[in-house]
């Protein structure tokens, strides 16, 4: 029983060991971190292909170019939609005939990959901006550094001239390489054979009114002539008790002068 409890004692103590070598092991192995930074302006492209469908077999479509060259496009997404006689359909909804207009519309985008790599070792030797650390491979490694580049030292940073020999330190690493990310858009339309469907045009844009010499501008925008005549109707607000008014002090003007005029 004793031997036993032992035995149980002994492999408990071993387990708690190797934990804590590859806890260890696992705290000082190099921890590296990818980002990607944008570097510049976004270029956008586009490019018109058209053909017309032979053969639909599942996701897979072959269609004959406008120049003649047959292509075979296999394993199309269900998610991929076309525009056909201005309704949405699948790849396997496809009809042998079909004439298919694809715009395709890529966009590059510069990026920078920052890749940050921080490891520990512990200092073997150091002389100005020279050190050599001792890694936990067991390998010793020389660096030379710039004077003002920050390591950690129980938590707290310090320069190359900060450390001495026997510290555990941490160093960051910063590698930057230059790259350029690709996104791809197309977008298919096309007509069945005998189809009547007749894609709408986009509506073109009205074009600037431009002022003619000797015209005036109305107040709705339009050139109207210069000096051309009254509209022959009244405005809708107006009315014919003033000028009814108007032509009867006329008339009795005229009738007194009259009188006047034959005495």
């Amino acid at each position: 029983m004793a031997e036993a409890r032992r035995i149980l004692i002994g492999l408990f103590m071993a387990l708690t060991v190797i934990a804590l070598v590859a806890t260890t092991a696992a705290a000082q192995a190099p921890q590296t971190t990818t980002q990607k930074v944008a570097a510049g302006a976004a270029t956008t492209t586009s490019e018109k292909m058209s053909g017309e469908v032979v053969k639909v077999e599942g996701n897979t479509v072959v269609v004959k170019m406008s120049n003649g060259e047959l292509r075979t496009f296999s394993n199309v997404p269900e998610s991929r939609r076309a525009l056909i006689d201005g309704k949405e359909v699948g790849v396997r909804d496809l009809q042998p005939g079909t004439r298919l207009t694809a715009t395709i519309t890529k966009t590059a985008t510069p990026v920078t990959i920052r890749t940050t790599t921080v490891g520990t070792g512990r200092v073997w030797y150091v002389s100005g901006n020279s050190v050599i650390l001792s890694l936990p491979s067991g390998e010793n490694k020389q660096y030379t550094v710039k004077p003002d580049y920050k390591f950690i030292v129980n938590g707290n940073p310090a320069t190359v001239y900060d450390l001495k020999p026997g510290m555990v330190v941490s160093a960051e690493k910063i590698v930057e390489e230059a790259s350029v990310d690709f996104a791809t858009n197309t977008r298919v339309v096309g007509q069945t054979p005998g189809s009547q469907y007749t894609a709408p045009a986009p509506a073109p844009a009205a074009p600037a009114a431009t002022p003619v010499p000797g015209r005036a501008e109305t107040s709705a925008g339009a050139a109207a002539p210069a000096g051309a005549a009254a509209p022959a109707r009244l405005p809708k607000t107006g009315s014919p008790v003033p000028l009814a008014g108007l032509l009867g002090l006329l008339f009795v003007g005229g009738s007194y002068a009259i009188r006047r005029f034959r005495r």
